[in-house]
Order: C-alpha cells, then structure tokens, then sequence
C-alpha cells in the first residue's frame, strides 16, 4: 500500500470516528480499527458500532470525483480529472469483515448491517444500495442509514457480550498486530488455495468463453476470482 492510499485510508476512518463520537446517540458502542482473529487468520474491521438494533460493519473510502460501481462487480471505478482508477468492491471487501465476525461473535448474519461510507467530494454516478453511503457534516446519508434501522435485533444482554469481546480483543492488541495483519493479507491474496476475502477454499472453474479461474467455494455468498 502506497504512502498516498494510506493516509486516505486514514483520513476517511478518523472522519467516520468523529461522527460516530459526536452525533451517534450512546445507546451506539463504537470500536474503531479492530483486528479479528479467525481460523484462516485475522481481518481488520475500520468500524464496529454495536447496538440493539444489530451490529453494524463500517468499511470506509476516502474519494474524490465520479463513483462508478455495481454490486456484483469485483472492482468499481473513480473517475477524477478524466483519469480512471480501479479499486476493490467494499462491498465484497466487507463481505470478509463480516464473515469473521459471525464465526467470532456466535451471531446470525441476519443480526449483522453491512455499510460502505465515503468521504470526501465524490458522487456517485450509477445506483447504489441503500447500506454505501456518503459521510457529510453530522454524519450524512452514513447517521441515517444507522438510524434507519429500527428492528431490535439483540438483547441487551447480547450487546454487553459482543462489547466484553470487542473490547478485550482492543485491549490484547498489541504495536505489531496491523503489521502482522498486512503480511497475512499479502500471503493470502498470494494463495491459490485460500479465498482472501472470506478465508473458503479456492477451487478451480471453468468460464463460459472456456477459460480457467480459481473461485471461491462460497459462491454465490462470495464472489472473489483469480486468474490462473
């Protein structure tokens, strides 16, 4: 990761952080940058917010110009000063936070919201779902999607355990845990047997036009390929 999408990648999570600081109501626990252990190694997470109404999986961006994207897609497209950059679905990219915190936190999925927000002058220029939001002042489109969710999916009981465990898991972290974090990425991604985005089985496949692909054994749940 370049020096440039680093500080981006920051500057887009302390913007997240201060709106759920200053405009989430308290009845909203807020952990920031967790890293997740899982069997297939450990995720980290920009944004855990944790409440009755369910957990909610933050994944944010930090862009400027036109957003070009689809659900189903693997990468979306940044348009700015009529240059075109690539990145990863959040969406599929989030699909692994949530993965991880399913099997860590003993909850269903249907307990868990997953939500994109970005920051920074962008627009988007083709639909989007509900849950990838823009940040703006007091929280924007992100605070309301949060809000809009009104079903009460936890117990109280239930939110204090997933807050003791997030929050020992903050505690044990240690100064070397996201560099650790990084290198597991790396080797995943490296892998041609282990999906980096859900930690499932990658299995060869064939593609309509009669190439090969290596797919995740999740599919349609989770819909990362590699060239062979």
């Amino acid at each position: 990761m370049g020096l440039e999408a680093l500080f981006k990648g920051l500057t887009g999570e302390l913007k997240t952080r201060a709106i759920n600081g200053l405009f989430l109501d308290e009845q909203y626990r807020v952990f920031d940058n967790v890293i997740i252990p899982t069997r297939r190694g450990s995720t980290q997470i920009d944004h855990i917010i944790v409440s009755e109404y369910g957990v909610f999986v933050v994944e944010t961006k930090d862009k400027t110009g036109w957003i070009f994207g689809d659900s189903r897609q693997s990468e979306w497209t940044q348009s700015i000063y009529g240059k075109k950059y690539r990145f990863q679905n959040p969406l599929r990219q989030n699909y692994g936070h949530v993965e991880a915190l399913v099997e860590f936190l003993g909850i269903q999925h249907a307990q868990i919201h997953s939500v994109v927000v970005f920051w920074g002058d962008c627009e988007f220029r083709t639909p989007m779902p509900e849950n990838v939001t823009r940040g703006g002042i007091f929280g924007g489109e992100f605070k309301r999607y949060i809000e809009s969710k009104t079903a009460l999916l936890l117990f109280p009981e239930d939110v204090a355990r997933i807050c003791s465990a997030l929050a020992r898991v903050k505690e044990r972290a240690g100064v070397l845990d996201g560099w650790r974090h990084t290198q597991e990425v790396k080797k995943r991604y490296n892998s041609t047997t282990t999906c980096p985005k859900c930690g499932a089985d990658l299995i060869e496949r064939e593609s309509h036009q009669g190439g090969f692909f290596l797919g995740c054994s999740n599919y349609p749940r989770c819909r990362y390929t590699k060239d062979l």
